[in-house]
């Protein structure tokens, strides 16, 4: 059965994001996965996270862990860009099957952007979430802030305060 005010949304998320959820309060995943979307993560990805052992771990937070495409593989390593692989991976499998990448990465979305692949930043998950009736507007704004801090570059004091103004009008 759907979650109330799902969207039929499908994500792929970057190392980035899925660091700083699993960092802040990593039930949020599975939240996200039941009121928001469904959301995925290319394996290589997973080899990132220093906290998971085991890809296993990410399916039983809602996450669909999912193997590139060869040929996605292939030119991901080929490129030199201002991107990592696993973010080049990210793009491509976005493409490839129409996701939305969600980063907080500014040179993954610049080159997203590039391709013509949607986007989403991290905190507009928790926006999303909110919406949907999955998380609180005090929990979304705990969880926001517990990102920042771990994460100051990417999450900076602007953005958690934009994030909590439009979090404060829904």
């Amino acid at each position: 059965m759907r979650a109330p005010g799902k969207t039929t949304q499908l994500m792929i998320m970057d190392a980035c994001v899925l660091i700083g959820f699993l960092n802040a309060d990593r039930t949020v995943l599975h939240l996200i996965s039941r009121y928001v979307g469904p959301v995925y993560v290319v394996s290589p990805v997973v080899e990132e996270l220093r906290d998971i052992n085991d890809p296993g771990e990410l399916i039983e937070l809602g996450l669909s862990v999912i193997e590139p495409e060869i040929e996605d593989a292939y030119i991901a390593a080929g490129n030199i860009t201002s991107i990592s692989f696993q973010d080049r991976l990210c793009l491509l499998t976005a493409q490839r099957h129409g996701l939305t990448c969600v980063t907080n990465d500014t040179s993954l979305r610049r080159h997203c952007k590039a391709e013509g692949v949607p986007l989403l930043w991290g905190l507009e998950l928790l926006l999303a979430l909110n919406t949907a009736g999955g998380i609180s507007q005090n929990i979304a704004e705990q969880i926001a802030q517990s990102i920042h801090e771990t994460n100051p570059r990417h999450i900076t004091r602007t953005i958690l305060k934009q994030f909590k103004e439009k979090l404060s009008r829904y």
